[in-house]
């Protein structure tokens, strides 16, 4: 399936805002690729250590059907070599392996770049979720309300002591009134500047601006960012509004659902009352002359409809299996619980869901740049299965799987100034060998049968259904 453009403008592969990718990753420093051998002991202290999972220096890929991301195009019949976690070569002729080298025959499959989340949590108990976005493909994420915690779990992921994918982490959310024991209080100017400076100092990526900052903090916030060179990545402060804080040139929203609010605010409007698509062009405008990037997740948008409508239904899916014991008890004793806020904030949603479907298409035909995101743990969203959730809810919403997949490679790269996204020489090598084109059916990116984590952790099918049969078992007791 070619992706046909919507205009001669914006034709596949996607057009976004020149962006830098830097050689500033941790995977190309030797101590990193050293340390997966300690990964490989781990996978194996928690499951059966098999020929289908291995530390390993060179590997070639045999004959597989590559999908580059460069373009949309598929190079069938293609040797890719990986040395030193990175890709070495790409070649129609066959490659000679020397004696060190796993070699993987892939012909009749595809070879992608291993997936991005950008809107994730880790709600789902301790460390051992971070497994599941790496049996799913993902290998990128954004940890959208970080902790010491999570950044204990970034350390011990780059250095090979815990299985999971390259894990980004925002600081804890901050937030205004009425305050709120899991996000940090910014009461005013003063404080905002003395936060992000300890956010930033602590090590943190990005920042978090939430919904109740008031404008004098959410610009000092803004502000104090900048000198401390640390982006930006969350909600629109509701006393700020869409338009002030995209010229503010924060760098992503956090959700489509933020842009919402251009359209109609549901605290003072009716509750009725429907947005106007013809204003789409000019939110366009906006986001693009500011360089103001978002994040999808409208596949948490869609799920938290599903399980207000039809709450039973929701819990019977299969994939509710994943969702530790006590997550669950906590979601179904939780008063304010998506199944229990009442019939006007569910028609609201009505409203607004389909909405957001017609502006994710209509943002994409103006040449936005988009990153997929599902906010798992949120809204019972799967670390891991979401994402492949998300493609294919974008692809609803009028993207083409080509578009979709940029958004979950090559764009996140692009953002997060990472040498990955796309299947080139030199690029770490984050790799997903899949059973079916994606190009030609989205649902195809959930038919995951390897994984190459940085060029130096090949898990096979085996090896991946091992380790998500061991989460399920884990989660009944977590």
């Amino acid at each position: 399936m070619v992706c046909r453009a919507a205009s001669p403008a914006h034709e596949c592969p996607s057009k976004t805002p020149a962006r830098p990718l830097l050689l500033n990753d941790a995977t190309e420093n030797p101590l990193y690729r050293c340390s997966r051998l300690a990964l490989l002991l781990l996978v194996c202290s928690f499951s059966v250590c098999s020929q289908g999972q291995k530390q390993v220096s060179r590997v070639l890929f045999r004959q597989a059907n590559v999908i580059p991301m460069t373009e949309e195009r598929v190079l069938q019949g293609q040797d890719v070599l990986i040395e030193n976690g990175v890709i070495k070569a790409i070649s129609s002729r066959r490659l000679k392996p020397d004696s060190t080298t796993q070699v993987i025959e892939a012909r009749g499959k595809f070879l992608i770049p291993g997936l991005c989340d950008m809107h994730i949590h880790t709600d789902f108990g301790d460390e051992q979720q971070m497994r599941l976005y790496v049996t799913h493909g993902v290998t990128t994420v954004l940890d959208l309300n970080g902790s010491e915690r999570d950044l204990k779990w970034r350390e011990r992921m780059a250095k090979g002591e815990l299985l999971g994918p390259t894990l980004y982490v925002s600081g804890k959310i901050l937030d205004g009134d009425p305050k709120r024991t899991d996000h940090v209080f910014v009461k005013d100017r003063e404080a905002a500047l003395a936060i992000v400076k300890q956010q930033a100092q602590a090590g943190y990526d990005f920042l978090k601006p939430y919904s109740n900052l008031s404008p004098e903090a959410y610009y000092a916030i803004v502000e104090a960012a900048r000198q401390e060179h640390i982006r930006l990545v969350g909600h629109v402060p509701k006393k700020v509004g869409v338009l002030s804080v995209i010229r503010a040139k924060q760098d992503a929203i956090a959700h489509y659902e933020e842009l919402y609010r251009f359209f109609v605010d549901r605290s003072k409007d009716p509750w009725d009352k429907k947005p106007d698509p013809n204003r789409i062009p000019d939110l366009t405008r906006e986001l693009l002359d500011n360089h103001v990037w978002v994040i999808s997740t409208l596949s948490a948008m869609t799920n938290i409809l599903d399980q207000a409508t039809d709450p039973q239904s929701f819990l019977a899916r299969p994939e509710m299996r994943y969702v530790p014991a006590s997550y669950m008890r906590d979601y179904q004793s939780d008063a304010d619980s998506y199944p229990k806020r009442g019939e006007q904030w569910l028609a609201q949603n009505k409203i607004m869901v389909p909405f957001l479907f017609q502006l994710a298409g209509e943002l994409n035909k103006g040449g936005m740049p988009l990153m997929a995101g599902t906010d798992a743990t949120n809204p019972i969203q799967i670390p891991g299965l979401s994402l492949h959730d998300e493609l294919e809810t974008l692809v609803k919403a009028g993207l083409c799987p080509y578009q979709a997949l940029v958004a979950a490679t090559r764009a996140p790269a692009q953002f997060l100034k990472r040498n990955a996204g796309t299947i080139e020489q030199g690029r770490i090598a984050d790799l997903v060998l899949l059973d079916g084109n994606p190009l030609s059916e989205i649902e195809n990116s959930r038919k995951v049968r390897g994984v190459l984590l940085a060029g130096e952790m090949w898990l096979d099918q085996t090896s991946l259904e091992h380790l998500d049969a061991e989460f399920i078992e884990h989660s009944k007791t977590e």
